[in-house]
């Protein structure tokens, strides 16, 4: 009996080291989810995590957006839109393509009419939606000159409200000083910047004589 015993202790005892072996010899999927090493993200996974984490972080940045703070809906869609924009940006290959996205781009009203503009077959469709919408006689009203600092996102004396809201978008608040008639105004503009100590928010005027840029100011 107690020989009998010995040998089912040795089966079991083979079948388990077997099945450890199984076990070990198991190769799965990068994809899979799982790593040989401890269960960690596999090296593909963390490096398109980070990536993302970047563009998503330049995108914050660029829409003023501090990166320690969450995002409401409206501000989250903004994000993924600003996101998929930089993506087809990207996308574009030939310097024809290029050059008129470019060009038209300052003049657009807003992400969204850019990734419709974008998501059109060729160039000579979105030459006509920019017709159609007005966007290419917008060219005809600036100069060269204030044409470039839209592109760059920058104001400069003397510069008209429709030029300003080109460059920098609808202001947070207006002020208007006495008659509207003569068009002297203060616009207030807020978001966040990056600086040495990291997001801070930031405040600008800027007003207007005449309708015209006469100075502004930031803190």
């Amino acid at each position: 009996m107690v020989f009998f015993n010995k040998w089912i202790l040795v089966i079991l005892l083979g079948c388990c080291l077997s099945g450890l072996t199984a076990c070990n010899s198991l190769v799965r999927h990068p994809d899979s989810g799982y790593s040989t090493y401890g269960g960690q993200i596999p090296l593909h996974r963390q490096l398109e995590q980070e990536r993302k984490a970047y563009r998503e972080s330049k995108a914050r940045e660029e829409l003023g957006y501090g990166t320690s703070y969450p995002l409401n809906e409206s501000q989250a869609i903004t994000l993924e839109r600003r996101m998929a924009l930089k993506k087809m940006e990207k996308s574009l290959t030939t310097q024809r393509a290029k050059k008129q996205y470019y060009f038209y781009k300052p003049l657009m009203s807003s992400d969204q009419e850019r990734v419709y503009f974008l998501s059109l077959p060729s160039v000579e469709a979105r030459e006509n939606f920019v017709h159609q919408r007005g966007i290419a006689s917008i060219v005809k009203t600036f100069s060269t000159d204030t044409s470039a600092l839209i592109e760059e996102n920058d104001i400069s004396v003397g510069m008209t409200q429709k030029a300003v809201l080109e460059s920098w978008g609808d202001p947070d608040r207006t002020e208007v000083a006495g008659n509207p008639v003569y068009g002297n105004e203060r616009w207030k503009y807020s978001k966040y910047v990056s600086s040495e100590v990291g997001y801070r928010r930031e405040t600008r005027y800027v007003y207007f004589e005449n309708g015209v840029v006469s100075g502004w100011e930031s803190f």
